[in-house]
């Protein structure tokens, strides 16, 4: 039976009012235990005191300069605003759709087509030719297939080159698929030729396209919502990465296995700071096995590549496998020797600072003495992660505004663009009546939090995720029952609205978008039943939930990411207990497979994926109810778990985002006592 289908009542000393912990006065009251198994208290919503995890000597997130503030959608502006602004607010939204983030470049579907445009206009790497009203045109058949299924169906069909093919379709019409596929925008020509090629093509999008085109006609350009070129330009780019990856339309195959990695470019990465290894071992041998490959190397070169293995950060067990492993011949052993002398003063550590910022809100201390258990108001956001001597792992924390008082955990946080953060819903205390409804919102031009439209339905261990510029709020618990509604929030009308619901209620589940596709995996069932189901959830569609492979094992309190095309699911609890069980989820195929299981428990945890990574933060074990303040990293490249370091205190119940860093000057940050303790 799932912990929190538990409930039975006993008799514990509580503080009559905990929320004034002067208050001597105790009396015995009959208290219940929650949905996990925890103590619910009888009392109201209690006024806190400031939250103890408010830590002075965290540094704050990097605020951005003043200047224009977006616009609240609570007050939206008056029709009489002056062009002059309105103009000058567009230049501004498209410079900051301009700016890259990270390795991702907003302009790169639009410089990709372009080239390929480019190319077609100087006939290079054309594989198909179409005759449409006497004149040939040559084109790629990948870009057409982007958006055609006929094109797509030539594509699979096999290559090499083939006859032109009549179409019979009107000149006009086909070029303004042409222009689609290359551009992203429809040409001028004919609404019906245009319907007519897109049938004869199997082209949906680009009869969709004509379709907005003609409705906008009549109507003011406001009433017609359509995607712009770049998004269209995305979308195709994206039916090109699918066709990839299904191994359709690749004409050349690429082996690395009989490249030669410079010794240059070796030392080039083992000296980054950045570079991510288990231990400073790892670098040894990498070193080691360049220069086995290359028994040519000078002993100069190869001191210089050895240098820039750190001995200094190692530990005595990894040292003792250093000279065990010792240098290739012809190299003598003196050299190193030599360069583990030189290093016996403890290293340079490895500091990692992300181009983003992975953002950890509130949660839960799941203390047993009701009179000092709080919701966390803490804001937390980690600047760098840091790797010492040996195994010791430490991350560099900073803070954000507290939440408001106070403070909740089992709720929902999410960015809708990345420079912003909403969190809605969850618990202020421990019974069914203080489960919350409230949306906050923080950016960093802002000093603290701002209140926003409230839930439909007030709801715990619900999921909150972001798909098409929306916020959805799926399932949970409300008033102790679980749900199946849904709900979305639209960020410029500032309103949360019912979206279709799920197929069954559920709650403590887990959500996320692969590839603009919404899944929910496990949970519980309204009747305490661990469920092991995925979900593909699609609010456009009147019955929403379509039930895909289930995962290996029920769970619930787990954490789900997207990454690298994969859904990943792991930890939380099970009939068993606490669960380690970690499998990923491949929708080409609509399998899961097992993969490495968690070092420890993480029971309602929170997870993001930062620089590539899965990362599982805090949580508890079901079994000794024992926090756990552990950060683990997967990283699907090594096949293995991290552990990154430790959060500033442990924590429950709480969730993660993933912020863009403002692009304002750095501070330098001072270190705090957070930061000297090892990862354990």
């Amino acid at each position: 039976m799932p912990p929190w289908a538990i409930q039975q009542t006993r008799t514990m000393s509580v503080s009559n009012r905990a929320h004034h912990p002067s208050d001597p006065e105790h009396v015995s009251l009959p208290v219940q235990k929650d949905g996990l198994g925890l103590p619910l208290s009888a009392l109201r919503t209690p006024s806190w005191p400031p939250s103890p995890d408010e830590d002075p000597g965290l540094l704050s997130f990097p605020l951005e300069e003043p200047g224009p503030r977006a616009r609240n959608p609570r007050n939206l502006p008056s029709p009489a605003l002056s062009r002059e602004r309105e103009e000058e607010e567009e230049e501004e939204d498209e410079e900051d759709a301009a700016e890259p983030e990270g390795l991702r470049s907003e302009e790169h579907p639009s410089q990709f087509f372009a080239e390929a445009q480019r190319l077609r206009e100087q006939r290079l790497l054309l594989d198909e030719e179409v005759s449409v009203g006497g004149r040939i045109y040559g084109v790629h058949r990948v870009i057409l297939a982007a958006v055609s299924s006929l094109f797509r169906g030539r594509l699979l069909g096999g290559g090499g080159p083939r006859p032109p093919f009549s179409l019979d379709v009107a000149p006009t019409g086909w070029e303004a698929v042409l222009t689609f596929a290359y551009e992203g925008v429809l040409g001028p020509a004919p609404w019906g030729d245009v319907q007519a090629a897109a049938e004869a093509l199997g082209a949906p999008r680009v009869k969709a396209a004509a379709q907005r085109r003609c409705q906008g006609a009549g109507n003011s350009e406001k009433d017609v919502k359509k995607p712009s070129q770049v998004e269209e330009l995305r979308e195709n780019l994206r039916s090109i990465e699918l066709l990839y990856r299904e191994g359709v339309g690749c004409d050349l195959e690429l082996e690395a296995g009989g490249c030669r990695l410079q010794a240059a470019c070796l030392a080039e990465l083992l000296e980054s700071d950045e570079l991510h290894v288990q231990e400073e071992f790892e670098a040894f041998v990498a070193a080691r096995c360049w220069l086995a490959a290359n028994p040519e190397t000078q002993e100069s070169e190869a001191k210089a590549l050895l240098r820039c293995v750190r001995f200094g950060r190692m530990s005595t067990r990894e040292l003792r496998r250093v000279r065990a492993a010792g240098l290739p011949p012809p190299l003598s052993p003196n050299l190193l020797h030599q360069l583990m002398v030189e290093a016996e003063v403890p290293g340079q550590e490895r500091r990692r600072e992300p181009d983003r910022a992975l953002v950890v809100i509130g949660g839960d201390e799941l203390r047993s003495d009701m009179a000092l258990r709080q919701p966390s108001r803490g804001v937390w956001w980690a600047r760098a992660f840091h790797c010492g001597v040996g195994l010791v792992r430490t991350v560099e924390w900073g803070r954000l505004p507290a939440l408001p008082s106070p403070g909740r955990f089992r709720h929902g946080a999410a960015s809708l663009t990345g420079s912003e953060l909403y969190v809605c819903g969850g618990q202020d205390f421990y019974s069914h009546s203080n489960t919350l409804a409230s949306t906050l919102r923080w950016d960093p031009s802002q000093e603290d939090w701002e209140e926003m439209a409230p839930l439909c339905q007030a709801r715990s261990f619900f999921s909150l995720v972001v798909l098409d510029g929306q916020l959805y709020a799926l399932g949970g618990r409300g008033n102790g029952v679980a749900l199946n509604s849904v709900e979305t929030y639209n960020p410029e009308l500032n309103v949360w609205r019912p979206a279709p619901a799920l197929p069954a209620p559920c709650f403590a589940h887990a959500a996320a978008v692969l590839e603009s596709q919404l899944y929910v995996s496990g949970g519980c069932s309204g009747t305490d039943q661990y469920l092991a189901s995925l979900l593909h959830y699609d609010p456009k569609l009147e019955k929403p939930g379509t039930l895909l492979s289930p995962m290996g094992i029920p769970r619930a309190g787990h954490v789900m990411a997207a990454l690298g095309g994969q859904l990943y699911v792991a930890g939380g609890v099970g009939e068993t207990g606490d669960l380690l069980s970690f499998e990923a989820y491949d929708p080409r195929t609509d399998s899961w497979t097992h993969l490495a299981p968690l070092p420890s428990p993480h029971v309602g945890a929170a997870g993001a994926v930062l620089q590539g990574e899965l990362l599982v933060l805090g949580g508890y074990s079901h079994r000794t109810y024992a926090l756990s303040h552990l950060i683990h990293a997967y990283c699907p490249g090594l096949g293995r778990w991290l552990c990154l370091g430790t959060l500033p205190r442990p924590r429950a119940e709480m969730p993660a985002c993933i912020l863009t860093l403002p692009t304002v000057q750095h501070i330098s940050l001072v270190p705090t006592p957070h930061q000297t303790k090892p990862a354990g």
